[in-house]
């Protein structure tokens, strides 16, 4: 009796022999980090729909945007684009939103605001002015100034003593510079600037002179004469430290950094530093923080937004496989440039292994669904892990095949 023999066609077992290949490959190359965007702008086109820009970043294949109404609640991913501008629609009008951007080789940019525009006056279609700059002129009088913002047809600057509630507006003025007269010697000023498209800029102080002597600082509370840092980066976050940096200030001679829980209300002040970057230590893994610097010649600037990742510890290559629904990659294997990785629920930490056990990508999990870009790991066998904030955790395989 003979047996019979199954024969198969060449295409199913060349695909066979490729994955079984891809299976017992080893990944060498980790994915690089890299700068998270800068530059956030943003243009109204019409009430409820505002086209958003940033700054490219070398070697990102994509950029993922999240938005979200005022400054707390859950985050709205508006895409993701291999495009450095996205225009976001279906908005609330006359409303303040909060955006944020990610490079596909970067955890997410510092928070950037803007106006949904529509209404009366509703309209703050670019960005404050900021680099607000005082100089003492007499005991009497300051000379203030500011940066040019595009599209921006005048400006207007307002002012008041530091024990004063209400704002005296000194008028409207086409360039970014202003004489105020007729101030109180020896005293502390708030003072605030507007474009004609934005809304007003975040408040600087200046001191003005004595009666003797003339451009003085006074005294009490010292002088704030230059503005607040800007261009504000969290550039690596890790599970316990984070190093940030920001835009060095003319004539400043140092700068204070401070940190807080992003759920409490009390700063750590982190120390004194004569450049422009810093790194804030003994933080804890899987918690949002803000952080803030001011130089020694003005007030603090706005608070910058970063989550620090879950501490990873020992080796997933060698974990037992959960194939639970809850946790699936798609398509897999992986054929283009991206998976798509659904998850139980956001806040938990996502990871992706070599088969050696080497962590090659790793990012906060912000959506039931997680799009990732692999564009830049080798073809072969990878582990992806799912670390949620309670310690439990799930992994899948996952095949690289470009």
């Amino acid at each position: 009796m003979h047996m019979a023999r199954i024969l198969f066609p060449n295409a199913i077992i060349r695909t066979v022999a490729l994955l079984l290949l891809l299976w017992g490959s080893i990944a060498s190359t980790q994915a690089q980090g890299c700068s998270q965007p800068s530059n956030l702008n943003s243009n109204v086109f019409s009430p409820g729909s505002v086209s958003l820009r940033w700054s490219a970043i070398q070697g990102a294949r994509s950029y993922t945007l999240q938005y979200r109404l005022g400054n707390t609640g859950a985050w709205t991913i508006g895409g993701t684009i291999t495009a450095t501008n996205l225009t976001i629609s279906n908005l609330l009008p006359e409303r303040v939103y909060t955006w944020r951007v990610k490079a596909s080789c970067s955890t997410y940019s510092s928070v950037a605001t803007f106006n949904s525009g529509g209404g009366v006056g509703g309209n703050t279609a670019c960005s404050s002015p900021s680099n607000q700059q005082a100089r003492s002129l007499s005991s009497s009088s300051v000379s203030l100034s500011w940066s040019a913002i595009e599209g921006s047809f005048n400006y207007t600057v307002q002012y008041r003593r530091s024990n004063v509630s209400a704002w005296t507006t000194a008028g409207s003025v086409p360039g970014t510079s202003l004489t105020l007269s007729g101030l109180v010697a020896n005293s502390e000023y708030n003072w605030r600037v507007k474009a004609s498209c934005s809304v007003y800029s975040s408040i600087d102080k200046f001191n003005t002179g004595g009666t003797t002597g003339g451009g003085g600082t006074g005294t009490g509370g010292g002088s704030t004469s230059c503005s607040a840092p800007s261009n504000t980066n969290t550039n690596v976050v890790f599970s316990t430290s984070a190093q940030v940096s920001w835009e060095p200030q003319g004539g400043a001679l140092n700068y204070t950094l401070q940190y807080r829980l992003a759920t409490s209300s009390t700063y750590v002040t982190v120390g004194t530093v004569t450049a422009a970057n810093a790194t804030i230590t003994g933080l804890q893994a899987g918690r949002e923080y803000v952080w803030r610097v001011k130089a020694n010649c003005s007030p603090y600037g706005s608070d910058v937004q970063f989550s620090t990742p879950f501490a990873f510890t020992g080796s997933t290559a060698a974990a037992p496989l959960n194939t639970q629904a809850n946790l699936r990659l798609f398509p897999n294997p992986v054929t283009a440039d991206l998976v798509h990785i659904q998850t139980e629920g956001t806040g938990g930490q996502l990871f992706i292994l070599n088969s050696a056990g080497q962590v090659v990508a790793n990012e906060l999990i912000t959506d039931g669904v997680q799009t990732l870009d692999v564009s830049r790991l080798n073809n072969g066998l990878y582990f992806v892990r799912v670390q949620e904030a309670g310690g439990k955790s799930q992994v899948q395989k996952l095949v690289v095949a470009h």
